[in-house]
C-alpha cells in the first residue's frame, strides 16, 4: 500500500511540473517563442532556438542589430516574431 501511494505520488508530481512547464510558454502570448541558442549563421542573417515548450528547433531571420547581440551568447532567450506572408518568422526583438 506505501509502495502504490508513493509511485502515485511522483506519477501526480511529474505530470504537475509537465503541466507547469508547458503553461509557462503558452502563458508568454502570442507571437512569442523562448528557448535555448542553438546557432547564428550571420551570413543568412538567421539563428535556430530549441523551443522550451516544442524542444523543437525554431529558425528566426533577423536584422544584423539582432544577430550581432547574439554572437558570443549561450543560453536561454524570449523571441517576440512576426510570420510572413510565407510561413517563415523574423525576430523583432530578443530578450535575454
Amino acid at each position: 500500500m506505501h509502495k502504490q501511494l508513493l509511485i502515485s505520488g511522483f506519477l501526480l508530481a511529474g505530470s504537475l511540473a509537465t503541466t507547469t512547464a508547458s503553461l509557462a510558454c503558452d502563458a508568454m502570448g502570442p507571437a512569442t517563442h523562448m528557448g535555448q541558442l542553438m546557432s547564428v549563421d550571420a551570413a543568412k542573417h538567421t539563428f535556430t532556438i530549441r523551443d522550451a515548450q516544442s524542444r523543437n528547433p525554431i529558425t528566426f531571420a533577423a536584422t544584423q542589430e539582432i544577430i550581432s547581440g547574439l554572437k558570443g551568447f549561450a543560453g536561454s532567450l524570449m523571441v517576440n516574431y512576426e510570420e510572413n506572408e510565407d510561413g517563415k518568422l523574423s525576430a523583432v526583438g530578443v530578450t535575454f
